[in-house]
This record gives C-alpha cells, sequence and structure tokens, in this order.
C-alpha cells in the first residue's frame, strides 16, 4: 500500500504525519472524518531510507546553505531553491549544469541561474 505524508493546518499550528492508504482520496477523507485539521498538502512517498542505513555523523565540512533563482526564459518563470550542506568540492561552476540538468521549473527546463549565493 503507498505511504503518504499528510501536511495539517489549523491556526498558526503546522503538523506533518505518515499515513499508509490505497489512494489520495482515502487519505483526505480520513482526515476530513477524524480531525478538525484542515488537510493543506498531501505527497506520496516514493522512497525512504531504509532503517539499517548508517546516517553520517555532523562533521561540519559543509557549506551549510546555497540559495539561487533559476528560469526558464522560454515561460519567463522562476524559482528560488535552497540546498543545504553543500559538499566543500562543489563550487558554482559544478552546481549550476546540476541544476540545469536535474532540475525543472512547472516541467519546463531550467536554462538560467541569475543569483546564486553560498553560506558557509
Amino acid at each position: 500500500m503507498p505511504r503518504y505524508k499528510v501536511q495539517l493546518k489549523q491556526g498558526s499550528r503546522t503538523i506533518v504525519e505518515h499515513i499508509e492508504c490505497s489512494n489520495v482520496s482515502s487519505v483526505l477523507a480520513f482526515y476530513e472524518l477524524v480531525t478538525t485539521m484542515k488537510v493543506t498538502e498531501i505527497l506520496k512517498v516514493e522512497y525512504e531510507l531504509s532503517d539499517n542505513t548508517i546516517i553520517p555523523v555532523d562533521d561540519f565540512q559543509y557549506r551549510s546553505i546555497y540559495k539561487g533563482l533559476i528560469k526558464d526564459t522560454a515561460t519567463n518563470k522562476s524559482r528560488q531553491i535552497i540546498l543545504h550542506n553543500i559538499k566543500l568540492n562543489i563550487s558554482e561552476a559544478d552546481l549550476i549544469p546540476l541544476i540545469k540538468v536535474h532540475m525543472s521549473i512547472d516541467g519546463a527546463s531550467v536554462d538560467s541561474i541569475y543569483c546564486s549565493l553560498f553560506k558557509r
């Protein structure tokens, strides 16, 4: 059965829960019946790390944040991206082609990055 990540909100409180249901409509129906909180987002979990995987210790050998503004000039759409814990051997020159190859904006390819910032 598929797993879903569900975001619920009420007032200033936001909660994220994980649930296993047959489909999205079942998730929504369940939460509408049992809680006063409003479902604001339902995401299907496509990948989960196995339980026996060792998580690396935090050695602080990274740049803490990368922020960039990416753009598709054909549709004139842009988005801000924020990436965390960037490897020290990755430079802006290395990162830009990776962003262009792997990311998209509403299905359109990224063809430019017009603002780029690393924070240590």
